[in-house]
């Protein structure tokens, strides 16, 4: 085989390693794409403009179409804090609504509803976090007050349990426990004579 190749052709390695030629006239040019190049910032303007557009149709109609209010009542006790629990008794002799509330603010409130009147009474242990938890027993005490009490349990992250007179919203006692309280309840344990300060508590 001639040492000189012809100008016209080209010479190339196949994958057995062989030489091969092939004629200038059928090689054909490839051009490369370059896919990534940059999106110009305009042409993105119409997308934003179109969703700028939509969020502002969104809020007139929003602000067109305003909830109502029905609420019958609102009570503000706890003012712009979170409100995390609430416990309620209606006492049919009295024609009373008993409304017990804990929030964020490290308070608890005792709130008494008749006739469409409401009267509050702040539960007035100082708690150094939030209260988690309120509950009542009144459904379930007898006609003897003596055997089984009437009570208001608030509970509260700082690990502590407060008892009130629900009539009154006296503070009648402190349990202390070794962390946060998260639940409670009352409930009834054994006969009614058997009962006296039965909780429920998750810490």
């Amino acid at each position: 085989m001639s040492d000189e190749i012809d100008e016209k052709q080209i010479i190339f390695d196949d994958d057995d390693g062989d030489e091969n030629f092939i004629d200038l006239k059928d090689a054909v040019e490839v051009e490369e794409i370059d896919d990534d190049i940059p999106m110009d910032d305009d042409d993105n303007d119409g997308d934003v403009g179109a969703a700028k557009n939509n969020d502002e149709i969104a809020s007139e109609t929003m602000n067109e179409d305003a909830i109502e209010d029905m609420s019958l009542l609102t009570i503000a006790s706890h003012k712009s804090s979170s409100v995390f629990s609430v416990a309620s008794h209606f006492d049919k002799k009295s024609n009373t609504l008993s409304i017990i509330t804990g929030g964020g603010d490290d308070k608890a409130f005792m709130h008494k509803m008749k006739d469409n009147n409401v009267s509050t009474i702040p539960l007035n242990h100082q708690h150094t976090d939030s209260v988690s938890c309120v509950a009542t027993n009144e459904s379930l005490v007898s006609d003897d007050l003596k055997k089984t009490p009437k009570y208001v349990a608030v509970g509260a992250y700082d690990g502590t349990i407060v008892l009130y007179n629900p009539d009154t919203g006296e503070k009648i006692t402190v349990l202390d426990g070794p962390t946060d309280v998260e639940f409670v309840a009352f409930h009834k344990s054994g006969t009614v004579s058997d009962c006296n300060i039965n909780l429920d508590v998750k810490q």
